[in-house]
């Protein structure tokens, strides 16, 4: 159960009780279902709980941002991501769940728990404090209203509190922390050799019945996967131009709101030259680098440019920048040099100033006062931040009733026909979901969409690579497994692989059979041994690998040969176990709390993914079947 547990410990971390809550602070537009409806009028029915199409969507949008958020680049590359829909519909049917039970049981979330939760939020504060006008105005640009952004906090915080109740109710033994703490630690040095399968390949005989029933029985290795053709359109930012205009009352109702922006904290503009000392203790080392920095600082105070000296004697990385530093303020450089460069006046250089790095010279070329700016001082900025705001909202706008134009007529091609020359079209060849074409580059999750789609029938907008795009299946090649005679070249080689293959693991089992240890057949076979060192149970075998059952015979054998071949890498391994040895108990301590945490974790979201399961055993669910297609 633990190893279960441990492998699974990532995706129940970010997965199985992600939370549908609306995320402010992202603002984003939701792009529809492609014109799939189901024949109710609601998406999911968890018992008494109707789920919109609505709500489905928007929880779709907001559990694909927060994995981009997690993962970054690599999110469209996680499995769960290609079933992101499924997932959806889960957590959806998790969380009404969790609160029908919680009014079973008489949890409840009161008022002052859901004001705190708001007050906390920063996207509603102003320098640190709950902003009122700024609460409202968020939810404003967001589409919602106050109303229904505190139903949603309010169910989300119920969910949060029963998922709690629920993992609170699990504790973890000191026997079940040794136990993790023996597993983890436990190490192991083994034997081993292995055979070539190509050595076996003269004693293969080849017969067509025999490639025939290799075909036969592994049809599904040479199956050729679906392909599809797409026509798409393709909408860049970067080329959408709009007439913005900006007007005053505008410009000063951002000022007021956002005043916390435009306070400016005391800064220095500055230069400066290093000279490196990495062991102050090093007499002869400091005394050169002190020698060093004294000559600089007379070329300074001789008159000579500063940059040219820093660019002479600094041994920092802006040398050839002539020691230009920039603005900072205050926090921002270590303590001794902080002191120095605020205490200097424009124009000024200090003498020599010691640092953690070695000895700098300062030379401070402007200061700002801190104060509050003005609305003349930040006009322009709030004017290109505001003209930035409305660009990227009438960008959006234009490819929403660009889509909604396209919806309208059916597909791209019937858009076209009626609105000839209006969009650029493009047009990819026939690809498999796996291919890499453009431009999908490694957006799995688009591809894994569009072959869903009927022919003719369009996809919701998608983003790839910052860039909007909406995509027509145009044509569909079905999967499908080539005759024998088409690929026989190919089969023959691979029942070749495979028989040679078979032979050589069938020889060393033999062999192995009888053996006492892995030196014996080393002579036999005409064949080195290797010797790992040591490893860690939860560690790759050195140059073999992490099967899991190879590891767990190593560690449950604990010494001797392992009457077992096993297959790694297209080859047949023989083991034997050198030792394995317990850790010492007198590291338990300081791993203890992290053990605790880990094991307290995984076995806390298993009593959570349990207790779900069983509510959803006794529930009366119901789900548009478009909905996981």
């Amino acid at each position: 159960m633990l190893t279960k547990m441990r492998n699974q410990r990532k995706v129940l971390s970010f997965f199985l009780w992600l939370v549908i809550a609306s995320f402010i602070g992202t603002i984003f537009l939701v792009w529809g279902m492609g014109g799939k409806t189901g024949s109710t009028n609601y998406a999911i029915k968890v018992n008494n709980y109707k789920i919109s199409y609505r709500e489905y969507q928007n929880a779709y949008e907001n559990t694909a941002n927060t994995l981009r958020q997690i993962f970054g680049d690599q999110a469209n590359n996680i499995p769960q991501f290609k079933d992101l829909g499924k997932t959806v519909v889960n957590d959806l049917i998790s969380k009404y769940l969790l609160i029908e039970e919680a009014k079973k049981n008489g949890v409840f979330v009161s008022d002052s728990e859901v004001l705190a939760q708001i007050a906390s939020t920063k996207s509603f504060q102003n320098n640190g404090k709950f902003d009122q006008q700024r609460y409202v105005q968020v939810l404003n640009l967001n589409g919602i209203s106050p109303e229904a952004y505190e139903e949603s906090l309010r169910e989300s915080m119920l969910v949060s509190k029963m998922e709690n109740l629920i993992r609170n109710s699990v504790a973890i033994t000191d026997e079940e922390i040794e136990k993790e703490y023996n597993y983890r630690n436990s190490s192991a040095v083994i034997k081993y050799l292995s055979l070539n399968p190509s050595k076996f390949k003269s004693d293969v005989e080849i017969t067509e019945d025999a490639v025939k029933k290799y075909y036969e029985d592994n049809k599904e290795l040479y199956r050729v996967p679906e392909k599809i053709k797409v026509k798409y359109v393709v909408f860049d930012e970067g080329n959408f131009k709009a007439d913005v205009k900006v007007s005053d009352q505008e410009v000063e109702n951002y000022f007021l709101q956002h005043k916390d922006e435009f306070h400016q904290k005391e800064q220095v503009e500055a230069r400066h030259i290093l000279v490196r000392v990495k062991d102050f203790d090093n007499k002869t080392e400091n005394d050169l680098a002190l020698k060093k920095i004294n000559e600089a600082l007379k070329e300074v105070e001789k008159g000579k440019p500063f940059a040219e000296v820093a660019k002479k004697f600094s041994e920092d990385s802006t040398a050839a920048n002539g020691g230009y530093l920039g603005f900072f303020e205050k926090g921002v450089m270590v303590k001794e040099f902080e002191e120095a460069a605020f205490s200097l006046k424009p124009g000024e250089a200090s003498k020599v100033v010691k640092s953690p790095f070695g000895y700098h010279v300062i030379k401070v070329e402007k200061k700002l006062e801190e104060k509050d700016l003005a609305l003349d001082e930040v006009k322009q900025q709030i004017i290109e931040k505001i003209t930035k705001e409305k660009e990227k909202a009438g960008f959006k706008a234009y490819v929403f009733d660009t889509y909604r134009e396209i919806l309208n007529e059916a597909n791209i091609t019937a858009y076209l026909k009626k609105n000839p020359g209006k969009l650029q079209v493009y047009e990819t060849d026939y690809f498999s979901e796996d291919e890499k074409v453009a431009p999908f580059s490694e957006q799995g999750v688009v591809k894994n969409a569009l072959f869903r789609l009927d022919i003719a029938e369009i996809s919701s907008v998608q983003d790839i690579n910052g860039k909007k795009y909406i995509f027509e299946v145009t044509d569909k090649k079905d999967s499908y497994i080539p005759q024998l005679d088409n690929i026989k070249e190919n089969v023959k080689n691979d029942y070749l692989e495979s028989k040679a293959l078979e032979l050589a693991k069938n020889k060393l089992d033999e062999e192995l059979q009888k053996a006492s240890s892995i030196d014996e057949l080393s002579k036999m076979f005409k064949v080195s041994v290797t010797i790992t060192p040591s490893f860690k149970r939860l560690e790759p075998v050195p140059d073999l690998g992490s099967d899991s059952d190879m590891i767990n015979d190593i560690f449950k054998a604990k010494k001797g040969v392992l009457k077992k071949v096993y297959t790694l890498n297209d080859r047949p391994y023989a083991i034997e176990v050198v030792e394995v040895k317990k850790p010492d108990i007198g590291g338990l301590a300081s791993e203890k709390e992290a053990l605790q945490g880990f094991l307290l974790t995984i076995k806390q979201e298993e009593v959570l993914k349990g207790y779900i399961e069983n509510l959803k055993n006794e529930a009366e669910i119901y789900i548009d079947p478009n909905l996981n297609n």
